[in-house]
């Protein structure tokens, strides 16, 4: 799996504000947003790209 050789500033996807993710971050971590909240997933890692999604809410399974 990949991670971060270093700290790097991204874009919320959502509100655009700006989240610094520090060495170690790793693909599919989920982070939350300081200014709106919502919940993220790092969805790609390369030593010049990091890629934010917003992550999809875990509903009920309600045993199915």
């Amino acid at each position: 799996m990949s991670s971060l050789k270093q700290q790097i500033i991204v874009k919320c996807p959502e509100c655009d504000a700006d989240i610094t993710l520090p060495t170690g971050t790793e693909q599919n971590e989920i982070l939350e947003c300081a200014e709106c909240t919502v919940q993220l997933e790092v969805s790609n890692v390369s030593d010049s790209n990091v890629t934010l999604v917003v992550a999809p809410e875990e509903g009920e399974d309600w045993g199915e």
